[in-house]
């Protein structure tokens, strides 16, 4: 019982591991996409979106919980990150080149490391039944 535990827990969690590479990959090609329609003007970059960011209000709730001046920050943190946005994005499709792979390669490490802590619980668990007496001899 306590074999099929391990491995279901390990099945599990190589299930998480894969998932969530998939997702970052998923991730990755999409930043790719979207680099490349900011590339090519279709959205004409992040300044339109900046402008809009940085010119949210909180509601009036938030408002009066917010140090005096928060507004402004805020809006000038957008303006200052928004640069590095835009060329992390223009960069993004020469990046996908190598993170795909690498997120891969990443997974598969995982996954064996996984796979070795399922075949360690495995042996560990055998050892321990090893160990026991059996009923028949107490």
């Amino acid at each position: 019982m306590w074999h099929g535990v391990a491995w279901l827990v390990t099945g599990s969690l190589l299930a998480l591991w894969s998932l969530s590479a998939w997702a970052l990959h998923a991730v990755a090609q999409w930043g790719a996409g979207l680099a490349g329609a900011n590339a090519a003007g279709a959205t004409g970059g992040l300044a339109g979106v900046a402008n809009q960011v940085g010119g949210l209000k909180p509601p009036e709730w938030l408002a009066i919980w917010l140090p005096p001046g928060a507004q402004e920050q805020w809006g000038a943190m957008v303006s200052t990150i928004t640069p590095w946005v835009d060329y992390a994005l223009a960069q993004a499709p020469g990046l996908v080149a190598w993170v795909a792979p690498a997120i891969w390669v990443v997974w598969a490490l995982g996954g064996v490391l996984l796979l070795a802590m399922g075949g360690g619980l495995s042996a560990l668990i055998l050892g321990i039944n090893r160990r026991k007496p059996s009923p028949a001899m107490a």
